[in-house]
């Protein structure tokens, strides 16, 4: 066998990914199967099976992991561990998603995603609904930002943010941009349930861009595991000043922003 070259070395996340399980011993993707269906909090053999299918589909190049996957492959793989492979694991990730989308194709769903997911972690529609009704009756339209000029992409569609209240701010780990384009990237929340931080708190913890700036995307709402549900949220909007990359980290999550 190959010996394993220098990380940066690779240049697509699926051949990072191969040569990480290789350095690991993970050669069959049983045993790895088996932590990352344990991480998941779901120890059912339809969950290993699912892992198991979804490691071989992953390291071939089939497809790129939902962000879930992705963070608990981040934990069993221990990315952490190896100096200087986190910020290239993101970035590689980041490009690998964008890559789907200016291909015009979506990112195929991993396999047995449901059997993946701790039972917890679903929304049901009858808690979505109460979720909203609570949010349109407590929380204000979201605000126009930018002279109407940002957006709220959801589902890869994009809406104004302008008398749009209670919107679903989507967490975007990669997104792709023209110069002076705006998108929601990730929402910022505070207690579960309770209003989100004001902009002049959030904007304190966001990192200095030479590509882009920020801006308020407004209240709305976005799913969080940790409160089991939707809860409020502050948009978080970037828009692009000039061509180039950035991958960093918001709010605990990966995210990369490319301004072709």
């Amino acid at each position: 066998m190959s010996k394993i070259r220098p990380w940066h070395h690779y240049q697509e996340w699926h051949e990072l990914l191969d040569a990480i399980c290789v350095d690991q011993g993970h050669l069959d993707d049983m045993e790895l199967a088996s932590a990352l269906s344990a991480a998941s909090g779901n120890g059912k053999s339809a969950a290993y099976e699912a892992a198991l299918k979804n490691l071989r589909n992953w390291r071939a190049g089939a497809h790129v992991p939902r962000r879930r996957n992705f963070l608990l492959l981040t934990k069993v793989l221990r990315v952490d561990s190896y100096e200087g492979l986190r910020d290239h694991w993101i970035g590689l990730y980041g490009r690998s998603s964008a890559k789907a989308r200016a291909d015009g194709t979506t990112t195929p769903a991993d396999a047995g995603a449901s059997a993946l997911a701790a039972a917890g972690h679903a929304v049901s529609e009858i808690g979505r609904r109460r979720a909203t009704t609570w949010l349109f009756a407590s929380i204000v339209p979201l605000a126009v930002v930018a002279a109407g000029s940002a957006y709220l992409l959801t589902g890869g569609l994009e809406i104004s943010a302008k008398d749009m209240p209670a919107a679903e701010v989507e967490y975007r780990p990669s997104t792709t941009v023209g110069v002076g384009e705006s998108a929601v990237v990730h929402g910022a929340r505070g207690v579960c349930g309770k209003a989100p931080p004001e902009w002049d708190s959030v904007v304190q913890g966001l990192p200095e861009l030479d590509i882009g700036t920020w801006s308020d995307g407004g209240v709305g709402v976005r799913y969080s595991r940790r409160c089991n549900g939707f809860t409020p949220a502050r948009g978080v909007v970037f828009t692009a000043v000039r061509p180039g990359e950035a991958v960093f980290t918001l709010f605990g999550d990966p995210v990369a922003i490319r301004v072709k």
